[in-house]
């Protein structure tokens, strides 16, 4: 009773359980062993007992039977040896036995019913324990896994927004000290020009700002759905966007199925992370053919990355110390697209001196076009 009192106030808001799983099934399995035990019973009159002459002889045989073995006949013990008796016994050693058993199973459900509540009641951190190999338990593992991918998306756009709110008060600011310039009414013309030009850099760094984290976030939540799979000529693009750095590219000429606008985005990060790094030094480009795709390798001459800050630079608005210049959201960018197209990005050290970020990234499954 206390049990089904708990699963009554553990069901959502608005619906009422008006009897336990288990009692269902075992009503049905009930019901359903009554009337095959009355199909039997009437099936084996009509085969034996519909004609008087032959019940009679039957009757006979039987109390022969029972005089053999010096058994008194006696109307109970013809009831305990007709089908009828045998068939509804039988139906209840078979509930006996399944009624445990669904009781099991219905608890289990009943767990994964408050693990989805809680979850719904935005407790992330909400797990159901998995027991067995069966479907339900396949069932709780989906659950779990699902569950996690929530809590870590929840989480990083918790981030992402805490983040994001701290990244914009310094263009905002220095916005801000501009106008406030601009509105002086005796600014000298060159003054005037200086203050215009620090507007504009401010406004199209907080443009750039705001859509990276714009495609940061998008690319978290919607994952390859966010793709748009074409044909890309990775050397091609990788020119392109060398050319706005006036530097030349090396390599193979590769072909893979991939989004270009994210791929030509994460090569312009890499490009742009090597220019802010290493200024008067111009990068070094090369693609490569790979079994799998394509990899493309930017090479700079800056001061490097300490091994032991290597993986933190790819994680949302860390900067190493001393070099506040960017978003912070480049490198996890590039790392994030090249996952998604099955690859991954990471550094090396530059034998020359430097660092080296490379791009690698798979052909993806022609079924994934739009």
């Amino acid at each position: 009773m206390q049990q089904d009192q708990s699963q009554a106030a553990s069901a959502p808001a608005g619906f009422a359980v008006r009897m336990p799983l288990w009692a269902r099934i075992g009503l049905a399995l009930a019901l359903a062993l009554l009337v095959q035990a009355l199909v039997s019973a009437m099936v084996m009159h009509w085969l034996f007992f519909s004609d008087p002459q032959e019940v009679a002889l039957r009757h006979e045989m039987f109390r022969a039977f029972m005089h053999v073995y010096g058994i008194q006949p006696s109307p109970w013990r013809r009831l305990l040896l007709s089908p009828l008796t045998t068939t509804v016994l039988t139906a209840v050693v078979v509930g006996a036995v399944t009624f445990p058993l669904m009781r099991h199973l219905t608890r289990r459900l009943q767990r994964l019913q408050r693990g989805v509540q809680a979850l719904g009641n935005l407790d992330l951190g909400a797990r159901i324990p998995v027991e067995g190999r069966d479907e339900v338990a396949a069932l709780a593992v989906a659950f779990n896994q699902a569950a996690g991918r929530i809590e870590t998306l929840v989480n990083s756009h918790k981030s992402l927004l805490a983040y994001t709110s701290h990244e914009l008060r310094t263009p905002l600011a220095r916005l801000s000290m501009a106008l406030e310039t601009l509105g002086q009414p005796a600014l000298h013309d060159t003054a005037r020009e200086a203050a215009f030009d620090e507007a504009r850099r401010d406004l199209a760094e907080l443009d750039e700002l705001i859509g990276t984290i714009l495609l940061f976030s998008r690319l978290d939540a919607a994952g390859t759905r966010a793709l748009d799979v074409r044909e890309v000529d990775v050397l091609a693009v990788a020119a392109e966007e060398a050319a706005r750095e006036n530097i030349e590219v090396q390599g193979d000429w590769v072909r893979i199925q991939g989004d270009e606008r994210l791929l030509r985005h994460a090569i312009r990060n890499l490009l742009d992370n090597a220019r802010k790094h290493a200024p008067g030094h111009l990068a070094e480009l090369t693609v490569q053919l790979t079994a799998r795709g394509a990899r493309v390798t930017v090479c700079d001459r800056g001061p490097g990355v300490p091994l032991a800050e290597v993986e933190r630079i790819f994680e949302p608005f860390i900067r190493l110390h001393g070099r506040g210049d960017g978003s912070g959201l480049g490198l996890p960018l590039v790392r994030r697209i090249a996952r998604l197209h099955g690859g991954d990005a990471y550094y090396e050290p530059n034998p020359k001196g430097g660092a080296c970020f490379v791009l690698d990234v798979a052909s993806l499954d022609p079924a994934l076009r739009p």
